[in-house]
């Protein structure tokens, strides 16, 4: 029987253990925070959510805003009250953030300056919405700016709800890469035993600290590092956006011990010049999520010192479910695994099977589906998408993967992203992988596209790297010499980029609708 009032004192406890140690650095602002700040920060915003604006358990709060400390309020408070936490990525456009909030109908929308043109036509569509700007300096048709609950002096203690492990704490947005994002119910159980598995799987404690890359509209910000370096006492260091100079600037001067980014971020690093000289000696390692890391990038950080692995999660099981035993390899045993994504971490169960659902053995490629305490609770107000991934208290992922024989596992591809060619089936990252080993190559994406004799061929979009030149023929002799016939692309393009959205993966939407023609 869990303590009911355990999830309402996470901040408590680790107040009473050491209160004024740094647990956020507002680097924008050039501010640090200890524990008991943002708990006292988190107070305040509890008693006006709850004593000012009448709200309750389970009503939900939004935030439209790049990162910054209010969300770290947002959580504890949520905690405190068992209000519903969502946010929103303001980059999406106006009909379809439109559809989320339709979905998920917050009672308050926190957001920053930089989307004001959104909020405007969002007031104007929602007038029983509270809007609430964070800064000192309310707009025009505000309610309120988040300084003036900032200015609350609570005159008693603030009464915390009794909370469940199944309450629901966050609406986390999958990552929309095919179509709208669906809002996936994490409860407070999702939400601890993630933190709890990173924290025993990859060693966290109180003398870590993490330099956040991410938005935290995306559950890689809030789940992987954050909220595990949270509850075990480290340090989280915020800019509102992510910017490579700075991002090297920081590392310089703050000397952070552990990341999570993507490929995109951990390229634009390197291509600035200030990275040779930026010392990284003080990372114990570099997670790449969200899609596979080509070795190219990841040999640059290698021979800086810096052990940087894929890992694997997704939005509705975790995100905490492959890591390599990164604390207990060398930088050599990497190399040998380079591009698997690790071992199962901490509570996770895993299974590879077949159409069938039936397990497949060591070497075999199947879907990985998953099982544990990690796990979403369903997509809010979605019983058809939930009931099509969650079955009999698995969760089928749509990813394909292989295990090998030391346990280590590797990821093929989406399911949906498949093709098939002459009744085989064509997982397009193996080519990408291929495709993003040479070295004129910057990256690389394949999608099937119709074909009368073959039902479905493969097309290559090439990005070449800065002042490279390469031919479709060396292109095609390089694929002949490394993969299978059934496996080479029929069509070879190049563009001078690849959609992706706003943490990195590839945009598959936006990519079929531009490329996914034959070329005949």
């Amino acid at each position: 029987m869990v303590d009911k009032q355990l999830i309402s004192n996470l901040n408590t406890y680790r107040v009473r253990i050491n209160q004024l140690k740094e647990a956020i650095y507002d680097y924008d602002n050039d501010k640090r925070y200890s524990y008991q700040e943002l708990g006292v920060r988190s107070d305040k915003l509890a008693y006006f959510l709850n004593e000012i604006l009448d709200l309750k358990k389970g009503d939900r709060i939004a935030f439209c805003a790049q990162n910054t400390l209010e969300f770290i309020d947002g959580f504890y408070a949520s905690c405190k009250t068992g209000i519903i936490v969502t946010t929103y990525n303001c980059l999406l456009n106006n009909d379809e953030l439109g559809e989320l909030i339709d979905n998920e109908s917050p009672k308050v929308i926190f957001y920053d300056y930089k989307y004001k043109k959104t909020i405007d036509y969002l007031k104007n569509i929602y007038t029983n919405i509270i809007f609430v700007r964070l800064g000192e300096k309310k707009e025009k048709n505000d309610d309120y700016c988040y300084e003036d609950i900032m200015d609350i002096h609570l005159k008693e203690k603030v009464e915390y709800v009794d909370l469940s492990m199944e309450d629901i704490q966050m609406l986390i947005h999958t990552g929309g890469t095919t179509g709208l994002p669906k809002a996936a119910k994490m409860s407070y159980r999702s939400i601890y035993y993630n933190s709890l598995s990173e924290v025993l799987t990859l060693g966290l404690s109180s003398s870590d600290s993490v330099y956040v890359f991410l938005p935290f509209f995306h559950t890689a910000a809030w789940n992987v590092l954050t909220l595990p370096l949270l509850l075990s006492g480290g340090r989280i260091i915020l800019t509102k956006q992510f910017d490579p100079r700075i991002a090297l600037k920081i590392i310089e001067e703050e000397k952070p011990t552990v990341a999570i980014g993507v490929e995109t971020i951990y390229r634009l690093m390197a291509e600035q010049k200030e990275f040779n000289e930026t010392d990284f000696s003080s990372y114990r390692w570099m997670l790449s999520g969200a899609a596979p890391i080509s070795r190219e990038t990841m040999e640059i950080y290698w021979d800086k010192g810096v052990k940087i692995v894929n890992a694997y999660g997704m939005t509705e099981i975790g995100p905490n479910n492959l890591a390599p035993p990164v604390n207990e390899m060398t930088i050599d045993d990497i190399k040998e695994k380079w591009n698997s994504a690790g071992k199962p971490m901490f509570f996770n169960n895993v299974r590879i099977v077949d159409e069938k659902g039936k397990d497949v053995g060591d070497g075999e490629y199947g879907e990985l589906i998953w099982k544990s305490n990690l796990i979403f609770s369903g997509y809010f107000n979605n019983e058809v998408g939930t009931k099509q991934v969650l079955k009999d208290g698995w969760v089928y992922t749509g990813d394909i993967g292989k295990r090998d024989e030391d346990g280590f596992y590797y990821i093929n591809g989406r399911r949906k992203n498949m093709y098939i060619t002459g009744g085989e089936n064509i997982f397009p990252i193996e080519i990408e992988m291929l495709l993003n080993s040479n070295p004129n190559i910057k990256e690389s994406c394949v999608i099937g596209v119709k074909d009368k004799k073959w039902g479905e061929v493969g097309k290559a979009l090439i990005v070449l790297e800065k002042d490279k030149i390469e031919s479709e023929e060396k292109i095609r002799d390089f694929i002949k010499e490394n993969i299978s016939s059934i496996k080479r692309p029929k069509y070879i393009k190049f563009i001078e980029k690849i959609p992706k959205n706003q943490v990195g993966k590839l945009d598959m939407k936006e990519i079929k609708k531009i490329y996914g023609e034959s070329e005949c």
